[in-house]
């Protein structure tokens, strides 16, 4: 997805005029998604076991998996949301191997029959595995100052900076012609960058997050593309990764041993 600049040379105007691009039948649902996520002192591009490993990630940097890049997050970058959902991720326990095993609605009522543990960990009735409510911010991130499109999974103590982060969408007015009223979430550019929180058990980076400004008479395609883009998740078209429609048992989610870019550390 990434987006390089061409020269002006001749051979660039060849790439440029071409019309079948030999993409075939790519769709949607054969692309993968980049996640935006924090890096944390333990997060895989911090490890240079993994193949996720960036040797330029430090702690509280933002990751953008979509190219593998790192954005200072004292600075961060602009986020333009298109859709929420939230669902319930179901884990195998770290002990027991770990690894994603199913993904439930929000509603699901699986989540009332958990028990915590002594780490606070929602355990599901079989004692196997754990759940993790999870909030899925699907939009655009302004990476080299091109929107690619991406999720940002937010859990455990990120939950109340995704709750105010949906509170200050729905809370901005605009006036119209028929007076006051509530815009789309993809009208606004917001700032994310990342802060330090702390309690009893520790230190980790979190969200801080403020709203930039409204889309320019400039970024009209961008906004109509954003909204075929919401109305795509809407439509369970990003189940792969935990969209509105996921059913209990997706074949599509990794069921490995490894901790996803978004489970807490």
């Amino acid at each position: 997805m990434a987006t390089k600049k061409g020269n002006g040379t001749s051979i660039t105007s060849l790439f440029e005029n071409i019309e079948e691009k030999g993409f075939g039948d790519v769709s949607a649902d054969d692309l993968r998604t980049p996640r935006l996520s924090i890096v944390q002192a333990l997060s895989p591009q911090r490890q240079k076991t993994s193949s996720d490993y960036n040797p330029d990630a430090e702690e509280g940097d933002l990751y953008y998996s979509g190219t593998n890049i790192v954005i200072n997050g004292d600075e961060g970058l602009l986020f333009l949301p298109a859709y929420y959902t939230k669902t319930l991720v179901e884990w195998g326990l770290r002990e027991k191997g770990g690894g994603i095993k199913a993904v439930h609605p929000a509603d699901s009522d699986l989540l009332n029959r958990c028990t915590r543990d002594s780490q606070g960990r929602l355990i599901t009735p079989g004692g196997e595995t754990q759940l993790t409510v999870t909030a899925n911010h699907y939009g655009y991130a302004l990476v080299d100052e091109t929107p690619q499109k991406c999720v940002i999974n937010m859990t455990g103590s990120q939950l109340k900076h995704s709750r105010a982060w949906n509170t200050m969408i729905q809370g901005t007015k605009l006036k119209g012609a028929k007076g006051m009223f509530t815009p789309p979430a993809y009208s606004h550019w917001y700032r994310l960058s990342t802060q330090v929180e702390s309690n009893d058990r520790g230190s980790w980076y979190s969200y801080n997050i403020t709203q930039e400004r409204m889309l320019e008479e400039s970024e009209k395609d961008l906004f109509a593309e954003a909204e075929e883009f919401s109305k795509h998740v809407a439509k369970g078209g990003m189940d792969q990764i935990g969209g509105p429609g996921a059913k209990s048992n997706n074949p599509a989610l990794e069921q490995s041993g490894k901790k996803a870019d978004w489970e807490d550390d």
